[in-house]
């Protein structure tokens, strides 16, 4: 009966004409208080198993109808990112979603068979009760973002419980206009998500380094297929800082722009916060190489802490998901993998030059990682090596 009612509904409040976009996220802005007043509803449903893991009148009426009929489509449809929070009894979280700062967006963007939805964003300093950051402490100051990803068709996402789950991989990230996306992504800013399904539909909380200081430069949040950052998916022009869509690309790549108003901008801190993640990018040569760290028994701690050098040490290769990968005209390699144990799955496509810039010394790259609830005996970490013929040696390790 509720999928009947989902069709109706779409199909009632659907436009007869598209508006332009950018009249859609000016009248969308101006909508925003309004908005927030209508968005406050009831948390209910069962609670179930959750996953957290590293890592536009003529004009303006019709935009404003088109917009709307969008939202109220979305408000019908989708868990409010307070209620999200909730949900990941994030308490603290949850308030922020409802207080005047918060960002409501509610946009939906159909791409490879997905219909993926930005449903909004809070950010600041210790508004959230207990999502971690890379090094495994409280997110001191972050931004916390949430989308709701769907099946076109209507088939049910897999729950986290189910042996499907994991087989969709998706990459959700903040990006910043005039920073290229291959450098600077959620893996660039300490980023980290929790995720959770209810009635078919999958809820990700996705929570990074602030950006709301780069406000005057321009937000995108992005979701594309895969694990980590797919610089196939997305076009980025060196000379504007602008990113778009990649529209060939075969599967998934929503781009949204994250109307953060741009009073929040911090120029001076943003020139600070680039540095940073440059020098964590790169490492900052401080640390004795021949220390070997202690490996602690979380799994987000346990990535922390793992590097190439120590990478045997403390994982173990698993054989039959080796594979040689060479790439094609564009630069790309084709890669994934299915654990035997049920951990999980991928199909992914990457760029050699991103996994291996210029400017790396080790031809050993520790790429993304996923895990059950921070259980370092789930933690899948892939592996990729670059070969003096050019193509690049894909594995997954498990911790010993």
């Amino acid at each position: 009966m509720r999928d009947h009612m989902d069709e109706l509904l779409r199909v009632a409040l659907a436009p007869s004409k598209e508006p332009d976009e950018l009249l859609n996220r000016r009248v969308l802005r101006r909508m925003e208080t309004e908005e927030r007043i209508m968005r406050k509803r009831e948390d209910q449903g069962k609670r179930r198993t959750e996953k957290r893991r590293r890592i536009p009148a003529a004009v303006v009426g019709f935009g404003a109808l088109c917009i709307a009929s969008a939202t109220a489509y979305a408000a019908y449809r989708y868990l409010s990112p307070s209620q999200v929070a909730g949900h990941l009894a994030d308490q603290g979280l949850a308030a922020a979603f409802q207080g005047e700062d918060a960002v409501e967006v509610n946009e939906t963007q159909v791409s490879g068979g997905y219909r993926i939805t930005l449903l909004g964003s809070a950010a600041g300093r210790n508004i959230s009760d207990y999502l971690r950051s890379t090094d495994g402490q409280v997110r001191e100051d972050g931004i916390y973002t949430v989308v709701a990803i769907e099946r076109e068709d209507g088939t049910p996402m897999p729950d986290t419980s189910s042996d499907e789950y994991g087989e969709e991989p998706f990459f959700v990230s903040p990006y910043v206009r005039g920073l290229n996306p291959v450098r600077y992504n959620a893996a660039t800013m300490g980023g980290g998500y929790s995720e959770f399904v209810q009635d078919g539909v999958m809820y990700r909380l996705v929570q990074t380094d602030n950006v709301e200081m780069f406000a005057d430069r321009g937000i995108y949040v992005g979701v594309n297929s895969g694990t980590f950052y797919d610089a196939g998916a997305y076009r980025y022009d060196e000379s504007t800082g602008e990113m778009t869509r990649n529209e060939a690309y075969s599967g998934a790549n929503a781009l949204f722009v994250l109307p953060v108003d741009e009073t929040r901008a911090d120029p001076e801190a943003a020139v600070t916060c680039v540095a940073r993640w440059e020098e964590e990018r790169n490492g900052s040569g401080e640390e004795d190489e021949t220390e070997v760290p202690e490996i602690p028994t979380d799994a987000a701690a346990f990535m922390e802490k793992l590097t190439p050098e120590n990478l045997d040490e403390y994982a173990a290769p698993v054989e039959y998901t080796r594979m040689v990968c060479t790439p094609d005209a564009e630069g790309m390699i084709s890669y994934g993998y299915r654990m035997e144990s049920g951990a999980g799955s991928a199909n992914q496509r990457a760029r050699v030059d991103w996994l291996f810039p210029e400017d790396r010394e080790s031809n050993v790259e520790i790429g993304g990682w996923s895990c059950s609830d921070d259980d370092l005996a789930t933690l899948v970490i892939e592996v990729f090596t670059l070969r003096e013929d050019g193509t690049v040696e894909y594995v997954i390790y498990q911790p010993k």
